[in-house]
């Protein structure tokens, strides 16, 4: 099964699903055995660079080396370091790679003819409506289609003597917002003086020009045409109906999977391959209107848009009312299906960062460093990371290995055609995981899958940030009751824990045995070894405590190295075993760290008698001479 990879930017929130249909749609008329990829990132549309950072991240999910074919669409990305890295990664790969509307060194080209198409439109309005004195408001100058209509509207004007001026050109973004603000600043630097004509870099920016001409009294086409681009259902349904360029977005897509099938025959394909583009002369520019348009089939449209959007905010919205309640990100993602049944895919997976589970399942605050927000990746994943969902067949799935190192074969799929979104997961610039979807074109096409993705994203946060501040305030208590070196109880601790639990089992007349456990021998390991080797000797013998230390044990460190440990158990064979269990602990850990000298302990105990007067202090006084009765036969035995 050949595998191709999309790396792709959506146009704010909204996917551009006409390239994946393309694809998808010339797959399923051939034979050939191929896969799609779609790696989509919403990344420029926020202010906040940090999350832009996050959301690009996502491109550098795939080893591009593992696919068979590669195709970029990286028009509306505008940071330079991230379109280098996704160029140099493809170029690297050694596959072919194709460009859509994009010009980039050694790869193919796919998109319209931009240079015929605005030529076109520009020698209509001259030619046929006289228009001499022409304005510009254009997309972002630095884009590569608006760029060739650039030179082209530029070549037609030198070519045929038509003057302009670089006042006469506005370029922002591929926005209505654009049209509107773009008109009333041309028409402020130029006194109020109309063109023949403005020439618009879309059916947007088209529109924002007319409505920001209504608002001053001036009419299209009567007082000056006006042209767009793409041919969106705007240029169609405004009034005036819109002169514009109309093309099958789909055929690029279809276009782009025919070359590499094609390339991987081994036969020749040109450079530059471009799809049908015609231009639709109307309204705006003083033409006849177009053949009518079915008004009532559109009304019929949007009214069933706003029907399908309605009910799916409100399934957003229970959908966020849900997950705050959520107690773990496995509910949070279980919340997904059930609260969102228009979700028509063939499975959905989410892919963590173990760092999330962190905070959660750290029992023993001195077992690890405070996790830092600079554990999770800014550049790359994790080598190694969490299945943390996986929804198929119309329920979630059991996996007997949770984790995954890489995207195969997790996301192999037998059946030809088949496609996988994948979208960032991401506390701003901080990288979560990420989201799959299989055959996800329904929910790219009705634009669901932001909001859903977004919800999730929030509530992972929150409950991240609720996890730590718990972890947080766990550890400035433990400051106040536990030894800072060892985590097990101090003298605090003990006053608050142990001396509670031992009145309240006297107070039912229920037993403890009081554990004291003496190292042996931590002055001679100081005095030979130095004192980092009895820190060292000293946290093996507590973590030994802490690990056979049964439920609702207390476990203290009373001195430099004199320990309790006080049990609920008063067995004396449970009790034997219990301390010989703390003693291999002690001396397996010993060889396999190979440390100088093996530490050991001495140790004593006694079982209460709650029918007397005896305090918890005299209990531990009377273990305490227990212990060293041991301690003094080994010192006498080491003499011997």
């Amino acid at each position: 099964m050949k595998k191709v990879a999309l790396i792709m930017d959506s146009w704010r929130r909204f996917f551009t699903y006409a390239w994946p249909a393309g694809i998808l749609q010339r797959i399923k008329e051939t034979d050939e055995e191929v896969n799609l990829y779609i790696f989509n990132s919403s990344g420029e549309w926020s202010l906040d660079e940090d999350y832009n950072v996050g959301e690009y991240n996502i491109y550098r999910l795939p080893n591009l080396k593992e696919f068979d074919g590669i195709i970029l669409d990286l028009n509306n990305v505008h940071s330079r370091d991230v379109t280098d890295y996704v160029v140099e990664a493809a170029r690297k790969s050694g596959k072919p790679t194709i460009s859509i509307a994009n010009e980039i060194d050694d790869f193919y080209y796919v998109g319209i003819d931009n240079y015929k198409a605005i030529q076109e439109l520009i020698a209509h309005l001259h030619e046929e409506h006289d228009c001499k004195n022409f304005w510009f408001v254009m997309g972002p100058e630095d884009n590569y289609e608006n760029r060739v209509r650039l030179h082209a509207l530029w070549a037609y004007m030198d070519e045929h003597g038509i003057e302009y001026s670089d006042d006469e050109f506005y370029y922002d973004s591929y926005e209505y917002q654009c049209g509107y603000d773009g008109f009333q600043t041309l028409m402020g630097s130029h006194h109020q003086r109309l063109p023949d004509a403005v020439i618009c870099a879309n059916d947007n920016i088209a529109v924002g020009v007319c409505e920001a001409a209504a608002k001053l009294g001036l009419r299209v086409p009567e007082d000056f045409c006006v042209t767009g681009f793409d041919d969106f259902d705007k240029a169609s349904y405004y009034s005036p109906q819109i002169t514009t360029v109309g093309h099958v977005r789909e055929e690029v897509g279809y276009q782009c999977i025919e070359i590499l099938l094609k390339l991987w025959k081994g036969e020749d394909v040109p450079r530059f391959n471009y799809t049908k583009a015609n231009a639709v002369f109307s309204e705006s520019c003083g033409c006849p209107s177009r053949e009518e348009s079915d008004q009532r089939e559109h009304s019929k449209e949007q009214i069933m848009y706003g029907i399908e959007t309605t009910s799916f905010e409100d399934q957003v919205l229970l959908l966020e009312y849900e997950l705050i309640r959520c107690r773990t990100v496995r509910e949070m993602t279980d919340c997904i299906p059930k609260c969102i049944p228009s979700m028509k895919c063939d499975a959905m997976y989410v892919i963590l960062d173990d760092h999330m589970n962190d905070f959660r399942r750290q029992d023993d605050y001195y077992d690890r460093n405070l996790v830092e927000d600079d554990e999770f990746c800014v550049y790359g994943y994790p080598r190694r990371m969490k299945v943390e969902f996986l929804y198929e067949n119309g329920e979630r799935q059991v996996l007997e290995d949770e984790y995954i190192e890489g995207l195969f074969p997790m996301f192999e799929h037998g059946q030809s055609g088949t496609d996988f979104l994948f979208m960032p997961i991401h506390f701003r610039s901080r990288t979560v995981g990420y989201f799959v979807i299989r055959n996800a074109m329904y929910l790219m096409e009705k634009q669901y899958l932001f909001k859903i993705l977004n919800s999730l994203t929030t509530a992972m946060e929150n409950l991240h940030k609720k996890e730590k501040l718990e972890y947080l305030n766990q550890l400035l208590s433990d400051l106040y009751s536990k030894d800072a070196m060892t985590g097990m109880y101090n003298r605090a601790g003990y006053q608050k824990l142990a001396v509670g639990l031992f009145d309240e089992k006297k107070a039912r007349k229920e037993n403890l045995t009081i554990i004291f456990l003496d190292m042996d021998r931590l002055k001679y390991i100081n005095d030979n070894f130095g004192h980092e080797y009895g820190d060292f000797a000293i946290k093996i013998i507590t973590k030994a405590i802490l690990n056979h230390s049964p439920e609702h044990g207390i476990p203290v460190r009373i001195g430099g190295d004199e320990f309790l440990l006080i049990v609920e158990m008063t067995e004396e064979e449970e009790l034997a075993a219990l301390i010989q269990s703390i003693r291999d602990e002690i001396h397996e850990k010993s060889v396999s760290m190979k440390i100088p000298i093996q530490p050991t302990v001495s140790v004593g105990y006694v079982i209460t008698d709650m029918n007397t007067r005896k305090t918890l202090d005299d209990y531990v006084r009377e273990a305490d001479e227990v212990m060293y009765q041991e301690k003094r036969e080994k010192h006498a035995e080491r003499l011997n």
